[in-house]
């Protein structure tokens, strides 16, 4: 028996090592001439048909791990390194013509070739997509900084509802041009809504310190009941998910205010804004999530 079962034992040996060896080649074959395509659909802005094969050939490549110390392999691999690098490159570059940071907006809804550049982007270095998403919420809220900048009539308290209803309708303009540009889960539309509220509160900030004097109480209340029901509109509206940790702690524990109407005795109108300030944060906890925009 042991005679019998020794050829045996080799040939399963041989075999599984046949079996190696071909599906090695296989993959190398595949890799190789998966760099070439990638390399000259990268030229040709081909971009739908670089996220399938890039993540293909990346996939490809984790076979070869152990076998870098190959001069073929290695050369492989950094041609696959410098493809992703000159494909971040040229997706930033098309961003930057599309939406260039000086100027206004592009006319007319995007192009195909940017939708399909997002899919790569997912893919490639995430500082790729961030400097995307940054470039493009800059650009979106350009003319808002220009509408409402501090020497403006409609920059004080008493038109604050004006800067509400400018993001509400650039919002709407967002969904209807670009919302199928971007990827579902970057959350585009909530990114620029968080960023607006940003900005909104720097520069509020910064007008109410120049303009202190001019403040009443009726004025801070109603410039509060409208923010109020604005954060109210948004907590129903977006679901958080692009809120990093950070972020929370610092709503959580907002750093110590200069309002000269806080050292006073809250009168009776602030407790009951303050109330239903309180039930409206607790509105996302208590809402259903709904999908980002």
């Amino acid at each position: 028996v042991k005679e019998i079962t020794r050829d045996i034992k080799q040939l399963d040996h041989a075999k599984r090592h046949l079996t190696t060896s071909i599906t090695t080649l296989n993959h190398l074959h595949m890799l190789a001439g998966g760099v070439d395509s990638l390399e000259a659909m990268t030229r040709r802005r081909q971009y739908g048909e670089v996220a399938n094969l890039l993540q293909g050939v990346m996939n490809v490549l984790e076979h070869f791990h152990k076998y870098m110390g190959i001069p073929q392999i290695r050369q492989l691999s950094e041609r696959v390194k410098a493809a992703q690098t000159e494909l971040g490159q040229q997706i930033l570059a098309d961003f930057e013509e599309a939406f260039p940071s000086q100027g206004t907006k592009r006319p007319g809804g995007p192009s195909n070739v940017l939708r399909d550049a997002c899919l790569v982007a997912n893919i490639l270095d995430p500082r790729i997509k961030q400097e995307i998403i940054k470039k493009f919420i800059k650009q979106h809220l350009s003319e808002y900084l220009v509408l409402f900048q501090e020497n403006q009539d409609v920059a004080w308290l008493d038109k604050i509802d004006r800067r509400y209803a400018w993001i509400k309708r650039q919002l709407v303009d967002y969904e209807e041009k670009y919302g199928r540009m971007f990827p579902r889960e970057w959350c585009m539309a909530e990114r620029i809504a968080v960023e607006f509220c940003h900005v909104t509160r720097a520069e509020l900030a910064k007008i109410m310190r120049t303009r202190a004097k001019e403040i009443e109480v009726k004025l801070l209340l109603f410039a509060i009941q409208r923010t109020t029901n604005f954060e109210g509109f948004l907590a129903k509206r977006f679901s958080g998910c692009t809120l990093t940790d950070g972020t929370l702690k610092k709503l959580e524990s907002p750093p110590p205010s200069t309002n000269p109407f806080l050292e006073d005795e809250p009168t009776p109108e602030m407790e009951e804004l303050a109330t239903e300030k309180g039930d409206l944060d607790q509105e996302p906890r208590r809402a259903d999530r709904s999908v980002c925009g």
